[in-house]
């Protein structure tokens, strides 16, 4: 901030000859600007008077500062979704989850949300429940997934310089049970037996890869390489934006190579000429006649990396090929079960035998 020159005038108060003028700095955004306001040739005490009708605001830096678009939550939601349909995969599911926000929040000022208004918002979300399925109780994963793109649309209009700052950025999310649903040998063969052929090779992918649903329905021939008994996934195909490599087995090769290809389509399964992008009719089919309980095509990606895990795959080597950038998120994967347990005692025991053979015949043992 300038300061009082040697003519004694105020602090912010300036004069040449042309006048008085008003020199100070406003912010906007994260930019400081100098501003200076011309007073023009009148006498001091009207100068100081002006000063003092909007020291105020100059100290607080926003006087005469630009005044901000006030933006609504539709428009909001607007500019998030065509960010979302050009950088994210989640695009579709965005679209359904702005369209339910914005009929909750409607045109009311986007800097007008807060936590109050957000909790409200998120209960009676939770009371209307899943309509689609009559009214089911929805998950804390579900309600956080309504959150994230909540804050999502404001953190986008904070980015964009429309708000200063995120209001709603301090509501929690739920806490979420953790799921570590794999499936035995039984319940998969079951599975698999109920399962028409393209999803059973579906299935399998997923079962014995991890590979998500949406890079297995979005694969293409051209990904798939015999020679090198690889799937080369690119940045564009896997949810995390990175290039992976995904192993197949010899199994997994001779089923790819039985499978038909569609004249004039890239991708390698295809029902009447098209490629394939659902399969959760035909999977809760197939789940409900097999008898199985509390089961997702998701898990399907626990039972990889628990399977990878319990073979003895080192940690690392396990997320190349699922595809995890975090070992946290890795360990939500990789379920370790009663067996798992039952096993360490019995290294332990197999070791401690060890120990005392070699202490019995007067070997060193091994710290």
């Amino acid at each position: 901030m300038s300061r009082p020159n040697v003519h004694g005038l105020p602090q912010f108060l300036r004069k040449d000859d042309k006048g008085y003028f008003l020199d100070y700095f406003i912010r906007e955004g994260d930019i400081r600007k100098r501003k200076r306001v011309r007073l023009g040739l009148i006498p001091l005490t009207q100068a100081k008077q002006v000063l003092s009708q909007h020291t105020r605001e100059i100290v607080a830096g926003k006087f005469l500062a630009e005044e901000k678009q006030e933006v609504t939550f539709t428009e909001g939601a607007d500019l998030f979704l065509a960010y979302s349909e050009a950088r994210r995969k989640s695009h579709e599911n965005d679209i359904h989850m702005v369209n339910r926000l914005k009929g909750y929040f409607g045109n009311r000022p986007l800097r007008s949300l807060t936590p109050d208004t957000v909790e409200g918002y998120l209960t009676q979300r939770r009371k209307a429940g899943n309509i689609a399925l009559g009214g089911k109780p929805l998950s804390n994963c579900t309600l956080n997934r309504d959150l994230g793109v909540l804050k999502s649309i404001v953190n986008r209009a904070v980015f964009n310089g429309l708000l200063e700052k995120n209001p709603i950025q301090k509501v929690r999310a739920f806490r979420e049970a953790s799921r570590d649903r794999t499936l035995t040998q039984e319940e998969y063969q079951a599975l698999l037996g109920y399962c028409s052929p393209r999803l059973n090779s579906i299935l399998q992918l997923a079962y014995w890869t991890g590979m998500r649903r949406g890079e297995i329905l979005g694969l293409r021939w051209e990904q798939v390489d015999f020679q090198n008994k690889v799937v080369n996934l690119e940045a564009a195909d896997t949810k995390t934006q990175e290039k992976r490599e995904v192993p197949l087995t010899e199994g997994l090769l001779e089923l790819l190579k039985r499978t038909p290809r569609t004249l004039g389509s890239p991708y390698v399964f295809t029902y009447k000429g098209q490629r394939i992008k659902n399969i959760k009719t035909a999977f809760w089919k197939a789940v409900r006649k097999a008898g199985i309980k509390n089961f997702r095509f998701h898990d399907l990606r626990h039972c990889a990396v628990t399977n990878l895990r319990k073979a003895g795959v080192n940690d690392s080597v396990i997320m190349s090929i699922s595809g995890h950038k975090t070992y946290a998120m890795f360990k939500r994967y990789n379920r370790i079960d009663r067996q798992d347990r039952v096993n360490a005692l019995k290294q332990v025991e197999r070791q401690f035998d060890t120990d005392m053979t070699r202490a019995v015949s007067g070997q060193e043992v091994k710290s």
